[in-house]
């Protein structure tokens, strides 16, 4: 479970930043909990003092009645292993408070690309925690929800003008573009052809010299040109 914390007294900003979490959230297969205050209070106290299993604090530096730093001193009292991202409209006073040193990750300005700064570095926690990403899509007007870690590879089906999704146990055909599908991966996903992106985690053995990639329950693929070759052997 991981919570995130928001304390931002201003109401605007504040729901802002719940839709920026909700948003980001949607592709992963986790459970969470938003917390949400306009100032420090004692349920924020409470919580700061109840042990959890993850949390993701993002403090508004300037509050009413207890700065985001200070908030950070009383968070890193009783705990070292949480996230604190500060949210600041006083860029210059960055450096003086990385001198604090209570492990702040981010100093992320209101006014300069602040929805894709923040949702870069939630991103990047949500990652380092490992945590599972899930793709949704429609196949056979059902939707379905799937674990990226099941698909073995995806390619562009010309017989039937669709992504095909193909996992251990199943095959999806999916009315989108495969570009548009790839962005709903990760990094393990390499380009073996025009039309085709292979999980290097699934991947058993590749035989070169007949273009033939076989994954792990013995599947296969001859979506392999030459042109990706080289790459593929270095990335294995």
């Amino acid at each position: 479970m991981i919570k995130f914390i928001i304390c931002e007294d201003n109401d605007h900003v504040r729901k802002f930043n719940e839709k920026i979490i909700s948003k980001i959230t949607m592709p992963y297969d986790f459970n969470y909990v938003l917390c949400s205050f306009d100032k420090y209070n004692k349920d924020l106290k409470t919580l700061i003092h109840t042990p959890s299993d993850i949390k993701i604090y993002i403090l508004d530096l300037e509050l009413p009645n207890k700065s985001g730093i200070d908030i950070a001193r009383e968070i890193r009292k009783v705990d070292w292993d949480s996230v604190i991202i500060i949210l600041t409209s006083h860029d210059e006073l960055e450096m003086k408070l990385l001198k604090e040193k209570l492990l702040i990750l981010d100093f992320i300005s209101k006014f300069e690309n602040y929805e894709k700064r923040l949702s870069d570095t939630i991103n990047m926690v949500i990652e380092k925690l490992n945590v599972k990403r899930i793709i949704s899509f429609k196949s056979n007007k059902e939707l379905h929800h799937l674990k990226v870690d099941n698909i073995l590879y995806v390619l562009r089906d010309n017989s039937t003008e669709k992504t095909k999704i193909v996992t251990n146990d199943n095959e999806y055909f999916v009315r989108d573009s495969l570009l548009n599908i790839v962005k709903k991966l990760d990094s393990r996903f390499y380009q073996t052809h025009r039309a085709c992106y292979v999980n290097l985690d699934k991947i058993k053995t590749v035989d070169f010299k007949n273009n033939t990639i076989y994954f792990i329950n013995d599947k296969s693929t001859d979506y392999l040109s030459r042109n990706y070759k080289k790459g593929l052997r270095e990335e294995l």
